[in-house]
């Protein structure tokens, strides 16, 4: 995938994520199409591509929210290196090793932007959180991991299949 288009990617899904997916809300819960976007990416790309996505949504979306920047890519790096890791403890990563990562990742993800924010000086509460924020989260990212992955992946064809149409002049 091209560096634009990722960019491109990215920063849509981190717009979705602070304008349209608060209105799908269960609870504090909504689907987290950045980190969605991140793992899928990190499953056809290699690491150093990968760790620079991560980077980049994590700042799309820490720029459209109240987090401090650069709190969001903590975990999604730490993701992207999760899901090297188990490339490289089994033959490769597909939906079902997605799908727990996902599940992981989520919580990993809230837990580290609310330890993070509690650095910070926001006030956390964490039994309501994870019963109310953290959970329905997961259960959203586990249905939106679908399509997200359906996507990232026949992108990630179209540039095996069509190399030429991709590389620069």
């Amino acid at each position: 995938m091209r560096t634009l288009v990722g960019v491109l990617l990215l920063g849509l899904a981190a717009a979705l994520g602070s304008t349209f997916m608060p209105q799908i809300r269960v609870f504090g819960g909504m689907p987290d199409l950045v980190l969605l976007l991140v793992l899928s990416l990190a499953v056809f790309h290699p690491l150093e591509r990968a760790v620079t996505w991560a980077l980049i949504g994590g700042i799309f979306q820490d720029g459209l929210s109240i987090t401090p920047l650069g709190a969001s890519s903590v975990g999604l790096v730490l993701m992207v290196f999760f899901i090297d890791w188990v490339r490289g403890q089994v033959f490769g990563v597909g939906l079902l090793t997605l799908l727990g990562v996902t599940m992981i990742g989520t919580a990993a993800q809230k837990v580290i932007l609310l330890l993070i924010s509690a650095l910070v000086g926001f006030p956390i509460r964490p039994l309501e959180t994870a019963m109310y924020v953290i959970l329905p989260t997961i259960v959203y990212n586990v249905i939106f991991l679908f399509p997200v992955y359906w996507f990232t992946r026949r992108l990630s064809r179209e540039r095996a299949r069509h190399p030429e149409r991709l590389t620069r002049p």
